[in-house]
């Protein structure tokens, strides 16, 4: 069952009946002032009820973005991840979880590499696509927590709090290779965005959720 607004429902309804659609293109539709609508295009993005994409290029200039809502019947993303996981295991190796990063950072790639009418910036590709496979991304500076759980002590480095993890099971018996996997999964993706981009991640630091760093690899 959905709760939200009844504006929100309303505007994801528009969307779904049209399976994407520009931000003008709901404002014409619902009547709203184009900030309300931005407002809550934006809520329903945080809250992975919409995903945002590239419109076709017409002409010249950089086509605009266009919202849509992630089809429920997709097979989960997780599936090829355990691929991935399982081809770590599997493999002898005098160090399982270099073997699990490699793994990861391979699948990150080709997960961004299916996503090219996605954002262009690192970071925000990475908090998009871990939004969309279940990990409740939360954004926020070194003020959001403290010292010890986010890092808050490398400058220029705001962490990203993971509130979920779809595969907490597994993580929870194998945290060294699990864990590992999502890290080399994020500077997979990161990478095909900026070459230089690395990624750390600090399992269960922040009130139970994980904390994620981006960064320029040095």
């Amino acid at each position: 069952m959905r709760r939200g607004s009844s504006t929100r429902e309303r505007i994801l309804r528009e969307i779904e009946s049209r399976g994407s659609a520009s931000t003008a293109e709901v404002v014409a539709a619902t009547g709203l002032h184009e900030n309300t609508i931005r407002e809550h295009l934006e809520r329903l993005r945080r809250d992975g009820r919409l995903r945002r994409i590239r419109a076709q290029a017409h002409g010249r200039g950089r086509p605009g973005w266009r919202w849509e809502a992630p089809r429920a019947d997709v097979v989960n993303p997780y599936a090829g991840l355990a691929l991935a996981l399982a081809d770590s295991l599997i493999h002898v190796s005098d160090d399982p979880v270099a073997q699990a990063r490699a793994s990861g950072i391979r699948w990150g790639t080709e997960i961004a590499a299916e996503r090219t009418d996605a954002e262009d910036d690192a970071r925000a590709l990475v908090v998009d696509l871990m939004r969309e496979q279940g990990f409740a991304p939360e954004e926020t500076g070194p003020e959001g927590a403290g010292p010890e759980e986010a890092g808050a002590e490398r400058p220029g480095d705001d962490p990203i709090v993971l509130r979920r993890c779809p595969l907490l099971a597994a993580a929870a018996r194998r945290t060294d290779v699990v864990c590992a996997v999502h890290e080399g999964m994020v500077a997979g993706i990161a990478r095909s965005r900026d070459e230089h981009a690395d990624a750390e991640l600090l399992p269960l630091r922040a009130d139970g959720g994980c904390v994620l760093h981006l960064r320029a690899a040095s």
